[in-house]
């Protein structure tokens, strides 16, 4: 008989891994510790069913053919089937696709000196001969660890050693000859992905890049439910932050392994993240963030000491976090700014859009810059949507309807989900060929156009009185039930597809009124963002999700937050650049203006669709 203290047996398959696990423990929360993280919009509440496993014994399932992971408690030994359909999966790599020219001037330095042999004459304290013979600045000083160190290093090296340096302090001291061997990351902390590029500080060079899910992601796809999670969970505020510094710790580690780098010579990381997320990072509360006015705790740029983080890299590394503007746009916008030059004022109009579970929306305009926020949620990232996924491989990432419909997935294999351009593609389709009305309605079979194709009419299906869109059917394997389920489009993701296009574009229209402008006096339209990145743009300006502006006017860009995080990491001047964007920037909350509902209402309405044309 097992006792309640004992542990019991977890098997995961098709992974082939074996843990013990304390009775009693949820299921979701064990697979995260095995590095098996689960889809969980909804943050464990039980809500959104993405986190379905298969479970041989010991525990009572939901439905007949599956269990919730987060609703699992481990009362024996069991075995569990995590199918490719419940997993968040590997999401696709975007960098930045935005340069800039910049004095190539990083806070990390690494300068080899040999310091003579010292006499009665003229002799001098022997860190200041080092300081001396470094030349760097007059106000560059040494901890405690520096001075026990260098008489050991001076004795080990004969007299030859290299110091690195970061700004006005000595971090660390090394034997001999050590100053090809500088390395920074720079980490763009996002609410559902973390990507990092490992950089070369000698020489300005990107070396490797990963990307990994947000740990955090079980408690929640959006900021909101994390800063809930964080007030009323017992350590909240302390899981959290574990769960984002392991994350940060596995793209380190990527990055290190690929490009054969020794994690100890990493010296120094540049964070740009949401306002939520760099204080969950900091570890520091996030409560004056969920309420209004939404003020955070602090604005300015923050350095600290990566060991207090908990993360792997040189045990005296620097970590900088980017000033954030407002509660609602934070560090990633502010580096964003850096890398596309908003900061910079010419004659052009420009505004810059970063799609997320939050969009930010920058202007420019002559001197001024300002910038708002507006809560587009999850449905982008797949969240809340019915066999949404993030944009990994499987996801639908293309559809498009002719004769009958055609999706392209990302890594071509078969589909098992479908990810935020797709979700916008099928969106406008289904406009498009009259499937959907201008008020977001799908349409019965019986009231469809006259001339839709009978490969369209017939993906139409009344399923248990909802009526949804077959987009392709999902192969056996990748269910958690005997038989395999068609991917879908249903009424209800139409509906938070709407509320999403109408949260952004209700945005940019507002923003674009407060400051006295129309929409046609933009110059230029700049789509930030991993989901914003694959945008088809007529489908997006089909959809109201972006203004109908001229093709050559809107650029998709890239993720412009590591950009701009590498160019903090590299020039210093950039770094204070972002420090003073911070201060400058007008934070205009739009949600609280007179016009921002009625703005929105409008943005819900679709313009009426063009009924199926096959030319």
């Amino acid at each position: 008989m097992i006792k309640r203290s004992d542990p019991v047996k977890l098997v995961i398959s098709p992974d082939n891994l074996e843990i013990e696990v304390a009775p009693q423990a949820n299921l979701m929360t064990e697979l995260a510790k095995a590095g098996i993280m689960l889809t969980s919009p909804c943050g464990g509440e039980g809500t959104c069913q993405k986190c379905r496993v298969i479970v041989s014994e010991g525990v009572k399932p939901v439905q007949a053919d599956f269990w919730l992971a987060c609703q699992t408690k481990i009362e024996s030994d069991l075995t569990v089937e995590v199918p490719p359909t419940s997993r968040a999966s590997e999401m696709r790599i975007l960098v930045g696709g935005t340069s800039r020219q910049v004095t190539f001037d990083p806070a990390i330095t690494k300068q080899c000196v040999k310091l003579p042999d010292q006499n009665l004459q003229g002799s001098i304290a022997e860190i200041d001969l080092l300081i001396q013979a470094l030349d760097l600045r007059a106000d560059l000083k040494a901890d405690y660890d520096i001075l026990r160190k260098l008489p050991v290093v001076l004795e080990k090296s004969e007299r030859e050693l290299t110091a690195v340096t970061c700004q006005d302090r000595i971090l660390d001291l090394e034997l001999g000859d050590t100053s090809d061997c500088a390395y920074g990351v720079a980490l763009d902390v996002g609410t559902t992905t973390i990507v990092g590029t490992l950089v070369d500080l000698s020489t300005g060079k990107d070396l490797a890049v990963a990307s990994t899910v947000n740990r955090q992601a079980q408690h929640g796809h959006d900021v909101i439910a994390r800063i809930k999670f964080s007030m009323e969970h017992d350590q909240g505020l302390s899981i959290l932050q574990e769960l984002v510094q392991e994350s940060v710790n596995q793209v380190l580690i990527e990055v290190a392994e690929a490009a054969k780098v020794d994690l100890n010579q990493i010296y120094e990381v540049s964070i740009a993240g949401n306002t939520t997320m760099s204080h969950l990072m900091l570890g520091v509360s996030p409560e004056s963030l969920g309420s209004l006015p939404y003020v955070p705790v602090f604005s300015d740029a923050i350095e600290v000491s990566t060991v207090d983080l908990g993360l792997k890299t040189h045990p005296e590394a620097n970590a900088h976090f980017l000033s954030n503007i407002g509660g609602y746009v934070g560090a990633d916008t502010v580096a964003a700014i850096l890398a596309t030059e908003l900061d910079q004022a010419n004659s052009r109009t420009r505004m810059l859009i970063d799609i997320g579970t939050n969009c930010e929306i920058v202007l420019r305009r002559g001197d001024d810059l300002f910038a708002c926020s507006t809560p587009a949620g999850p449905a982008f990232e797949g969240a809340k949507i019915s066999c949404g996924m993030y944009a990994g491989h499987g996801a639908i990432e293309r559809v498009s309807l002719s004769d009958d419909c055609t999706v392209k997935t990302i890594g071509g294999g078969e589909p098992i989900g479908i990810c935020g351009s797709g979700i916008v593609d099928i969106g406008a389709e289904l406009l498009r060929a009259g499937i959907v009305d201008s008020t977001g309605r799908m349409l019965l079979r019986s009231e469809l156009p006259d001339n839709l194709p009978t490969g369209l009419r017939e993906r139409v299906i009344d399923h248990n009185g909802e009526i949804e869109y077959r987009i392709a059917e999902k192969p056996q394997v990748d269910t958690v039930s005997s038989e395999a389920q068609p991917i879908v489009f249903t009424q209800r993701d139409m509906r938070e597809l709407q509320l999403a296009k109408a949260a952004i574009r209700s945005g940019i229209d507002v923003l674009v009124k407060e400051v006295g402008l129309s929409i046609q006096d933009l110059d230029q339209l700049l789509i930030a963002g991993g989901f914003g990145s694959y945008l088809n743009k007529a489908n997006a300006i089909r959809l109201g999700l972006i203004p109908d502006l001229p093709h050559d006017r809107i650029k998709i860009i890239g993720n412009a937050a590591i950009a701009g995080a590498k160019l903090a990491l590299i020039s210093q001047e950039q770094r204070r650049g972002g420090q003073a964007i911070a201060s400058e920037t007008q934070h205009l909350q739009i949600a609280e203006t007179p016009d921002f509902q009625v703005y929105f209402m409008e943005a819900m309405i679709f313009e009426s669709g063009v009924f199926y044309d096959a030319s």
